[in-house]
């Protein structure tokens, strides 16, 4: 699988956003790639105090994914009975809905006050030959979150976020991805953040070994491609397989 990350400014423009899906989602497919990670609400532009849920997106992003060929994991402020949501929508290269994954952990005050988490119901659906599994921004700074998604088959995390804090993907990524040998996908926004503070980019690609793929860097537009297959994800399990050398009986989790 070719992964491509888009790291983008989206604004409260929804128009705009999906114009812009479209050009990153263009030159994927001229690079090769068989899915494109956008950043968290990106279709709404990240603003929890503003933002609201808007079904005719869904619909334009299908008709993305189907006129580039491209798989798309796309983040939107999304209803659910009434009740908003952060969410990330998997959509396949012919425009197909494989599956919508609702943030578990919201972060701070403004999200809690907007949107109402998940259940932690896990999303990993395959996609060029890989299994990917799903999750949004600060879901990703629990280690049980991507544990879980590699003990339900994931070969690929990927994450949507929107994030000032530079660390999260310098530090955690790499970890993440060593400690359950799966590969990362990390898509940032970068820019004026609506607290603001600024977005730290720094959208990362990281191996199922902690190696960082591809990196950008923190205050411009950037589209990262690495390729990932299910050797090299093998390859890493045969130096140390952590999954399989777990001792879950021995563990006190509270």
């Amino acid at each position: 699988m070719r992964i491509a990350v888009t790291q983008e400014a989206a604004s409260a423009d929804v128009a705009g956003n999906l114009a812009t899906l479209e050009r990153a989602a263009t030159a994927a497919a001229r690079a090769g790639a068989d899915l494109l990670v956008t950043p968290e609400l990106f279709t709404s532009g990240y603003d929890p105090g503003r933002v609201h849920p808007d079904p005719t997106v869904l619909p334009r992003v299908q008709d993305v994914a189907r006129r580039t060929g491209v798989a798309l994991v796309v983040s939107e402020p999304h209803e659910d009975a009434g009740v908003p949501r952060i969410t990330a929508v998997v959509v396949d290269r012919d425009g197909t809905v494989r599956g919508r994954y609702v943030k578990t952990h919201l972060y701070g005050p403004a999200e809690r006050a907007a949107f109402a988490p998940g259940d932690g119901t896990p999303l990993v659906v395959d996609v060029a030959g890989l299994r990917v599994g799903v999750l949004v921004c600060f879901d990703v700074e629990f280690p049980e979150t991507v544990r879980g998604l590699a003990l339900a088959g994931a070969d690929v995390v990927v994450v949507p976020t929107a994030v000032c804090d530079a660390s999260v993907a310098r530090v955690l990524l790499p970890a993440r991805a060593y400690e359950n040998r799966v590969a990362l996908a990390y898509a940032n926004h970068h820019g004026p953040a609506p607290d603001g503070e600024t977005f730290s980019g720094g959208s990362v690609l990281v191996g199922p070994d902690g190696r960082v793929l591809a990196l950008a860097g923190a205050d411009a537009p950037a589209l990262l491609v690495a390729d990932v297959d299910a050797d090299d994800v093998r390859r890493a399990r045969d130096v140390v397989d952590h999954l399989a050398e777990r001792r879950p009986g021995t563990y006190r989790l509270g």
